[in-house]
């Protein structure tokens, strides 16, 4: 249980743009384009006060909303040391975190800033995991298809950032509503469909079928709800909310780079790095996360796109409030 509970509300400390992304990159080493994704959704956040009581929806592992929250582990740990083992999966598109054992023992330098009175995800896994982390007061499993089951006006704070993952979409939205008090604040960062166009789906005919399933691992089939902007808009309206502020932090170039990023690899990297020994584990991840920093560095920025013309972005953070 974390004391920060205690207070009323808090402002997300200030976090160096440079030290963001690199506790970013640190944690997710081996998938460098989500580290970068990740570490621009934290970024998108930074100014945005959490009151207490507050609940991350969809929380997972709760390695982001530690890392957002001040939190920092030990260099030597990673969202990659606890992995589904091989002779376990049924087949590729399998969640490879959705598996807890022994092993993923996170090591904290620094505790978070603040805590998170309710964490919920799907998988119990997933929650096991964010059990060790010293974030969360509450967590409960829970499918987002289904209501709620909180008391209506029991949050200041609701947040998520896996609202496009949800079949019953407009009933998740009027649940978030009825949960928030009236005086408080709905925060959702939302993919757009935009981001199917920044693929290489279009070149399918030239690619052919398997290429394009080495690349995507499935990912499309679990976003049953994404939308525009003016259908998510509509979709708030609908649920009672009204938009605060609209923040875009991915463009098309952000997308282009997460496309394909290493994840056709990542299986066989997440192998190779959890069979060597610690000290060569250790000196390989501080050189790769060194270098994808340093790469990564000019496109940790909420605007740049170097693409000719304009075109929707791919990620926007919506501040949401109850219609009066």
């Amino acid at each position: 249980m974390h004391s920060a509970l205690t207070e009323a509300k808090v402002v997300v400390p200030s976090i160096a743009q440079d030290q963001r992304l690199h506790r970013f990159m640190n944690a997710y080493w081996l998938r460098p384009e989500n580290a970068l994704w990740m570490a621009l959704r934290s970024q998108a956040l930074s100014d945005i006060s959490w009151a207490h009581r507050s609940i991350d929806l969809s929380c997972g592992d709760g390695v982001f909303s530690f890392l957002h929250a001040g939190g920092q582990f030990e260099d030597d740990f990673d969202v990659f040391t606890s992995i589904l083992p091989q002779n376990q999966r049924n087949d590729e598109k399998d969640d490879i975190f959705d598996h807890c054992d022994g092993r993923y023992k996170p090591v904290i330098v620094s505790p978070p800033q603040y805590g998170i009175d309710v964490g919920t995800d799907l998988k119990p896994n997933l929650l096991a995991k964010a059990g060790r982390l010293g974030l969360y007061e509450e967590l409960e499993v829970h499918d987002n298809n289904q209501p709620l089951p909180f008391e209506t006006h029991a949050f200041q704070t609701v947040y998520c950032n896996s609202i496009y993952w949800v079949e019953n979409i407009d009933q998740f939205l009027a649940e978030m509503s009825r949960i928030t008090a009236p005086d408080g604040q709905i925060l959702l960062e939302v993919k757009m469909d935009s981001v199917l166009r920044y693929t290489l789906e279009s070149h399918r005919e030239r690619l052919g079928d398997r290429f394009l399933d080495i690349i995507g691992r499935g990912r499309a089939g679990t976003w049953p709800s994404m939308g525009d902007q003016a259908q998510w808009e509509s979709r708030f309206a609908k649920a009672g909310l009204s938009i605060t502020k609209a923040t875009s932090f991915v463009t098309r170039t952000h997308a282009h780079i997460w496309d394909v990023g290493l994840r056709p690899i990542a299986p066989m990297l997440i192998e190779l790095a959890n069979s060597v020994t610690a000290q060569t584990r250790s000196r390989v991840k501080k050189q790769w996360v060194d270098l994808f920093c340093e790469l990564c560095e000019p496109f940790f920025q909420a605007d740049i796109d170097l693409l000719p013309g304009g075109d929707e972005p791919a990620e926007i953070l919506y501040e949401l409030k109850q219609t009066v």
